[in-house]
């Protein structure tokens, strides 16, 4: 099984477990990290995230894959909160995002740069609009996009402006 065949299955079978404790999924990875192979779960709630909350799914998302066991080799199980800097990958992350302050990273250069960083103004899972500290409104294709994150205010950096 391919690593994100298997990634997309993993979430698929554990996200109902996540679920059930009250919390959402927001992304899962499976990676070997040097010897080790990691199960890394990321969690979010509305009222945010603590170490119990940590603990608290890791135990049952443990019990259950226990039960289950559909990893042949063994594995270190992490949940973690999704940061706030958290990368967007679901419509649902962009939808949530709308308004917000995202950075954008691009596969090819848009007028001479990859990576762009504004408030995002709408989103559709072909496109999305970004206005950026110019006031302009870029329109980008999905399909261009390497990665997106959210922007923490303390990390916002705005585009210098021509003048």
């Amino acid at each position: 099984m391919k690593k994100k065949s298997k990634e997309v299955f993993l979430e698929e079978m554990i996200a109902p477990v996540v679920e059930a404790t009250g919390y959402e999924l927001t992304d899962l990875t499976f990676e070997k990290g040097g010897k080790d192979w990691y199960l890394v779960l990321y969690i979010d709630s509305a009222a945010g995230i603590s170490l119990d909350d940590c603990e608290n799914v890791s135990r049952k998302v443990s019990e259950f894959l226990d039960g289950k066991d559909p990893i042949e080799q063994s594995y270190i199980l992490e949940v973690s909160s999704p940061g706030v800097d958290r990368p967007l990958k679901k419509d649902r992350h962009f939808q949530q995002c709308i308004d917000q302050k995202i950075a954008i990273h691009l596969f090819a250069p848009l007028n001479g740069k990859k990576d762009f960083q504004g408030i995002l103004k709408a989103y559709s899972p072909e496109t999305l609009s970004l206005e950026i500290e110019t006031g302009e409104v870029l329109e980008l294709e999905m399909s261009k996009i390497a990665k997106a994150n959210r922007v923490d205010e303390l990390n916002f950096k705005p585009q210098p402006t021509a003048e």
